[in-house]
């Protein structure tokens, strides 16, 4: 392909992405959000007092609003697929402050990790990191121990969430059924306490505690479902 016409479709994605993440800031902006532990929220992200760096891990169906609710934070990372649509979602993460580490479990998946664990060493201010642990390809809500080892590898806190809503649109074809809310609908929002992986943990242990926490994942999915009123699964 010629380097006119590469430079002319980068543009052209780069030009996209900037309006997607226009429309995102309009829409979103509308949705009212509440939390149900904000002490959480505000004292291991909003404003980081626990004296170690954050790595939060939620389901794929709802990471698009989470991706948007965390854009005000300090550093992040976050770990976005090698693939075409990856590409275009980090251009997206790039405008709302991220630092996108490509890579998946399907593709360039170690390299992925080890450069967000590389992320999260950086000495001086909070860092945050994450991604959804049941992704790219699923099967839906059943956890992966990738970022189980981000936090472990990092000394970071690995913190569970969930989101639902009262009025959302869902993508019934995608194998992870996501959600997003419609514009002025409400959104409820679930932070579990975190976790310290200690450094010396075994690989028994860290699959035992993917384990748990993927059955307390699923068990905060179902209460902010039940909450909102939402049945689409």
């Amino acid at each position: 392909m010629p380097f006119k016409l590469l430079l002319k479709n980068w543009l052209k994605s780069k030009t996209a992405a900037w309006l997607v993440y226009v429309i995102v800031k309009i829409w979103f902006g509308t949705v009212r959000v509440k939390i149900l532990n904000p002490e959480v929220y505000r004292k291991y992200f909003l404003n980081n007092t626990s004296g170690r760096n954050v790595v939060a891990g939620s389901w794929h169906r709802h990471a698009i609003f989470f991706f948007y609710f965390f854009r005000n934070l300090g550093p992040r990372g976050i770990m976005i697929s090698k693939s075409v649509d990856g590409e275009f979602t980090a251009k997206i993460a790039c405008y709302l402050g991220y630092t996108p580490i490509r890579g998946s479990s399907s593709k360039g998946g170690t390299q992925a990790l080890q450069g967000l664990i590389d992320f999260m060493r950086v000495r001086g201010g909070t860092r945050f990191s994450g991604t959804a642990v049941d992704g790219p390809r699923g099967p839906a809500r059943v956890m992966k121990t990738g970022m189980l080892a981000v936090a472990k590898e990092s000394g970071s806190w690995f913190i569970p969430m969930a989101c639902s809503g009262n009025n959302v649109l869902t993508f019934s074809k995608a194998w992870d059924r996501t959600i997003i809310p419609k514009p002025f609908s409400k959104v409820v929002m679930d932070f579990a306490a975190p976790v310290f992986i200690a450094p010396d943990s075994t690989r028994e242990s860290l699959e035992t505690l993917r384990q748990r926490t993927g059955k307390l994942l699923n068990e905060m999915t179902d209460n902010v479902d039940r909450l909102c009123g939402y049945t689409g699964g």
